[in-house]
């Protein structure tokens, strides 16, 4: 189960696929090198989060080193004459897209759930800030405003059930970061 922050970090490097097609499409001689750079970052990112997927992410990134040594990888076949750069960018392009499918699976559940928990904080904060629960007089420092703000919520008998609810989907700590997301800005 990951946390928030390691999600966002998973999606960020999810979401420098479409530079590297860009550059796959502008023939760019580096294409190769960018993603092999791209799978990289990657596994040490789900490595870092314990995500087993890393190993199969780090065979991806062998394949690719192959091709950049002149292999075939199995399953690409060329219609016309094939130059070591054909080979290292259709290798290139295939192992991206894998590694993307491997990724997004890996974290798809994850999403799901904070898309769930987001939705949950929102209306939370909706009632919470009908009933001025989002007030927080006298806390001057951010992060207690957000826990004063919280144990507010959870203290309020119409909120209690949704806000326990919302604690055993996203976790205590990420709570307070989709709270301090939800709060309408003063």
């Amino acid at each position: 189960m990951l946390n928030i922050v390691n999600l966002e970090e998973i999606q960020g490097l999810l979401l420098r696929v479409p530079v590297l097609i860009r550059e796959l499409d502008a023939r760019d001689p580096n294409f190769a090198g960018s993603v092999k750079a791209w799978l990289t970052q990657g596994e040490q990112i789900l490595t870092s989060n314990r995500l087993t997927v890393a190993a199969q992410v780090a065979a991806l990134r062998g394949v690719l080193i192959s091709a950049e040594r002149g292999a075939v990888p199995s399953g690409m076949a060329f219609t016309k004459r094939t130059t070591t750069r054909t080979i290292k960018d259709a290798a290139a392009a295939d192992v991206l897209r894998r590694a993307e499918e491997l990724m997004s699976s890996a974290i798809h559940a994850d999403t799901l759930r904070f898309a769930e928990g987001e939705k949950l904080t929102r209306q939370i904060v909706a009632v919470a800030h009908r009933k001025k629960l989002t007030d927080a007089p006298g806390v001057d420092k951010h992060p207690e405003i957000l826990k004063t703000i919280w144990q507010a919520m959870v203290k309020d008998p119409d909120l209690a059930a949704a806000t326990t609810h919302l604690v055993g989907l996203v976790g205590p700590h990420d709570v307070l970061i989709l709270l301090d997301r939800m709060l309408p800005t003063p």
